[in-house]
């Protein structure tokens, strides 16, 4: 048996393994471990607080806890937006064309401000 013939075999019996491994598992979320996947893990398992801003920002939107909170379970982290290297990082959730600046911080996330998606804040908020 030559080398060509041993790699095929091989490369035969490496799919037919990953083929297993797929239809054994069809829930396993195999990019979990991404920096994002991560991220909003601990965003949807923190407890979270609102600033005055957040409020005040909140408000002016008509906007309630409710929709923040689909936002913490359905929203998408925009890292071009965010600043990671700040003391907390700052993270720009996105979802349903509204932008939410949160600080994470271990088990606890911090509601800053909530703005329109393009837009620059309207709201006369401190």
């Amino acid at each position: 048996m030559n080398f060509k013939q041993r790699l095929l075999r091989y490369g035969i019996g490496v799919g037919i393994g990953c083929l297993l491994v797929f239809i054994l598992f069809p829930n396993y979320d195999w990019l979990g471990w991404t920096p994002g996947k991560q991220l909003m893990k601990r965003i949807r398992e923190s407890t979270w607080v609102n600033t005055d801003s957040g409020k005040c920002t909140m408000n002016c939107l008509n906007k309630s806890i409710a929709d923040f909170d689909q936002a913490r379970f359905n929203g998408e982290i925009n890292f071009s937006m965010s600043d990671t290297h700040a003391k907390p990082p700052l993270y720009e959730l996105e979802f349903q064309e509204l932008s939410y600046r949160i600080t994470v911080e271990d088990t606890l996330i911090t509601l800053i401000e909530v703005k329109k998606l393009g837009q620059s804040n309207s709201c006369n908020c401190p």
